[in-house]
């Protein structure tokens, strides 16, 4: 209730603003009328272009001071921390690249804004350009993608001299169930038509196999 609130008090004070925004143009009589923007208009819009980027960047450092440890918290597993590693590495590339693409977007927004006296200039294609902005995303993407496959190649060769526990996870719509193979670390045979709810036997198990039991 309290958030329906919140908006409907929004709502009102942006509809003010616009009133009095109405108002305040009615006011000015010798205002110009025409809609087409002129370079005062291009000038607050390239500055208002500039505002956006800050708090742009703001409400990101906020979002991640306020709000990074629910992004990766401490690791559960004993290979969380280095998938955890890999999806950091891949966070600081993304919001590096974010951090320049975007003040680049920005800055040339404003740097190229309408002008009265200003003519477009008619620029066909780079092809050295192209290749490099399509060469260096293939490259850092590659070069995760092999880190990514490493990570997950280490993580699941499992051999015996690991000493591994040996468990069965069933993945159900709102439920997990691990099934362990107990002290001898062996498990029972299991089928699904041996599902019997009347003897509790959710994961069927079969009863004749000594290590299932």
């Amino acid at each position: 209730m309290t958030t329906v609130l919140i908006l409907m008090v929004l709502a009102l004070v942006a509809i003010a603003i616009w009133q009095m925004t109405k108002i305040f143009e009615l006011s000015q009589l010798k205002a110009e009328t025409s809609q087409i923007a002129n370079d005062s208009d291009n000038k607050t819009n390239g500055y208002l272009l500039f505002a956006f980027m800050v708090f742009t960047y703001l409400i990101t450092i906020f979002s991640f001071w306020r709000y990074g440890k629910f992004l990766l918290p401490e690791a559960s597993s004993e290979h969380g921390s280095e998938y955890d590693y890999l999806l950091l590495v891949s966070f600081v590339i993304i919001f590096i690249v974010q951090f320049i693409t975007q003040f680049l977007l920005h800055y040339f927004g404003y740097k190229y804004r309408g002008k009265k006296e200003n003519k477009a200039l008619f620029y066909a294609d780079n092809d050295r350009l192209e290749f490099i902005w399509t060469i260096i995303p293939v490259i850092v993407l590659a070069g995760l993608i092999l880190w990514g496959l490493y990570t997950w190649t280490n993580i699941m060769d499992v051999n015996d001299e690991d000493d591994p526990l040996i468990v069965e996870l069933y993945a159900q719509q709102f439920n997990w169930t691990v099934r362990y193979g107990g002290e001898d670390n062996v498990l029972g045979k299991a089928n699904v038509r041996m599902i019997d709810i009347n003897k509790a036997n959710v994961l069927g198990l079969d009863e004749s196999d000594t290590y299932a039991t």
